[in-house]
């Protein structure tokens, strides 16, 4: 905007200039991810030199954790402990931008932890309407586009506990717009292969210096009815 005086001295009204084809912002979209690509999963914020070493090594998307905890120091408590570091839209943006644009050229999905055997209407358990709330909220939070595959990391001390209930969540994540994925027993070092599961040895690769774990894992074929999508710019 300028202001300009004409020949007495008086100030003329402002005029606007406008501005002609902006730039578009860049939103994270969803689509079918790439077989047979290799990822890592983290549960802390991604970090530059994290993802070039890897991208370095042919790694080519990250399964963020949602809410699972780390024991690197929080910035505002004295000492260490585990602590939940949410993925937020900055990070998604981040991880998932081009090079060019200061951001990691990494694709993303996101994964929640959930104890299989805590899942119900009974004493000490959550129902699944509540689970899939707060599901839906991270990924709210974190800009996390409609269609991409939310994974869930089921952790329980008994075996096939909840079965049920599991569904339940997985279905209304479902009707929510993303697409489920599930991932076994974390301690379990081979993972069941299907139409909706990752190809997976899922052993520890890596360890950052704040004691974040880095696990590494890949994608199958990726064909049939249930094809794994992740987020990307």
């Amino acid at each position: 905007m300028s202001t300009e005086k004409n020949d007495q001295g008086t100030p003329e009204t402002p005029s606007l200039v406008k501005i002609v084809n902006p730039p578009a912002p860049q939103l994270t979209y969803s689509e079918v991810a790439h077989p047979h690509a290799k990822g890592i999963i983290y549960n802390g914020t991604m970090k530059p030199s994290i993802a070039d070493n890897y991208k370095s090594e042919g790694y080519n998307f990250c399964i963020r954790s949602l809410n699972a905890p780390t024991t690197q120091s929080s910035p505002t408590a004295k000492g260490s402990g585990p602590i939940t570091i949410p993925l937020t839209a900055q990070e998604t943006n981040r991880i998932t931008g081009a090079n060019d644009k200061h951001g990691y050229g990494l694709a993303l999905m996101p994964l929640y932890h959930q104890d299989a055997s805590k899942i119900g209407t009974g004493t000490g358990q959550t129902a699944p309407s509540d689970i899939t709330t707060s599901v839906l909220n991270l990924l709210s939070e974190a800009a996390i586009p409609i269609g991409t595959t939310v994974w869930l990391q089921l952790t329980s001390t008994e075996s096939g506990s909840g079965s049920d209930q599991i569904q339940a969540v997985e279905q209304q994540i479902f009707q929510s717009g993303y697409s489920v994925g599930i991932l076994g027993d974390e301690v379990q070092q081979q993972q069941q292969t299907n139409g909706r599961v990752l190809e997976s040895t899922y052993t520890p690769f890596g360890q950052s210096s704040s004691n974040t774990q880095i696990r590494t894992i890949a994608i199958g074929d990726n064909a049939g009815s249930y094809p794994i999508y992740w987020a990307i710019q």
